[in-house]
This record gives C-alpha cells, sequence and structure tokens, in this order.
C-alpha cells in the first residue's frame, strides 16, 4: 500500500508525466484517500490541459461521491477528458441522491446549449441514458 507521502507528493509533483504515473500506480493499489487528491488535481486551473489522465486514474476507484464533477467533466472537459469522465461514470453503482441531483442539473444544463459540437451531444445522450 502506498503511503501518505506518495499521496503528498502526488499533489506537488510538477512533471505532468510523472504525475500521471504515479496516479495510475496508485490508483491501480487502491490508496485510500486517493481519490480526494485526484479530485483536487482535476480541479486545479492550472492542470485543465493535462487532466485526461487524472480523470482515467479516479475510474480506478470509488467515484460515487464525485458524480456531479464527472458529469460536469462531460459536459465542459475537452473531447479526451469529457470521454474519460464518462468511462468513469459507467463504474458507479449506485450515488447519494443528493450527488445525482446536482448531477441531472448539470445534465440538463448542458443537453439544453444550442450547437453543442456533436461528440459533446452524442455523450451527453449516453449519459442521460445513464440516469434514466
Amino acid at each position: 500500500m502506498a503511503s501518505s507521502d506518495d499521496l503528498r507528493q502526488l499533489e506537488t509533483i510538477t512533471d505532468a508525466e510523472q504525475r500521471n504515473a504515479l496516479a495510475l500506480r496508485l490508483a491501480q493499489t487502491g490508496t485510500p484517500g486517493l481519490d480526494a487528491v485526484l479530485v483536487k488535481l482535476i480541479q486545479r486551473p492550472d492542470l485543465a490541459d493535462k487532466r485526461a489522465r487524472l480523470v482515467h486514474a479516479l475510474s480506478f476507484v470509488d467515484c460515487s461521491d464525485h458524480v456531479a464533477l464527472l458529469v460536469e467533466l462531460v459536459a465542459s472537459g475537452g473531447y479526451e477528458v469529457a470521454h474519460e469522465a464518462l468511462q468513469a461514470l459507467e463504474t458507479v453503482d449506485e450515488a447519494d441522491a443528493d450527488e445525482v441531483e446536482k448531477a441531472r442539473g448539470v445534465l440538463d444544463r448542458a443537453r439544453s446549449v444550442a450547437n453543442l459540437e456533436g461528440w459533446r451531444e452524442a455523450l451527453l445522450e449516453e449519459l442521460a441514458e445513464l440516469f434514466d
């Protein structure tokens, strides 16, 4: 098992390739507390263009507390991030009702936007099926 030192290192490492490799290794070993660190990293504005692999790593852990965030990433993330977020959502078996309600609100707002890219519209349709 990884230690809290690994989680601290994950938060502070500046090299994207090293950060992604560490995130994936920690995710594959089921490191406790990793989801919170990954969510912090995913939400960092300076990593907005480097978060696809972090979202991928998140899909290895329990994402049930992060459904609304993942729906937001499908709705507004770049192509790779949106796809990774949808795959992560497909791993969630059940989530808190409040989290699901927030996610539905995000999804409804995203689907109401005019002139969505075709790929995003398709992802949002897939996502809507998950909520049915």
